[in-house]
């Protein structure tokens, strides 16, 4: 599986950063491209891989979406990030609806490049919780 085309992919598609100014998609593109190679891990098919990578692009699009805009923030926006970002790991994730509520209150009063930072992290606790 060459890795590198599908990073490629993921530095080539302009809508996964719209929303962000350079740094802030830049670490939204590194924190990307770290996930390739934990979901291409054992896959050997090509369209696999490449469905794999589609769902991530998936996730860094609302990632795009909720840290580009912070101040409209709401639990929705982050239950649709929960379920792209379980999709992608192919595991659920229960999170209540008093959480992403809080989680949204907090993000909103956040600057682009602390939410992406802090959602990242957050995604990936949520990950970690669930192995």
């Amino acid at each position: 599986m060459d890795r590198q085309v599908l990073i490629d992919r993921i530095l080539e598609t302009e809508n996964l950063t719209d929303r962000l100014e350079d740094d802030e998609a830049n670490t939204l593109l590194n924190w990307g491209i770290a996930q390739v190679g934990g979901l291409i891990e054992g896959v050997t098919d090509e369209n696999v891989a490449g469905e794999k990578v589609n769902g991530l692009m998936h996730v860094m699009r609302g990632l795009n979406s909720l840290a580009g805009n912070p101040a409209n923030a709401s639990h929705e926006k982050i239950a649709d990030l929960l379920n792209r970002y379980a999709a992608m790991v192919g595991s659920s994730m229960k999170v209540g609806e008093e959480e992403r509520h809080q989680l949204s209150e907090r993000i909103a009063k956040m600057q682009p490049g602390e939410a992406i930072q802090f959602l990242t992290k957050w995604l990936e606790a949520k990950k970690s919780q669930m192995e």
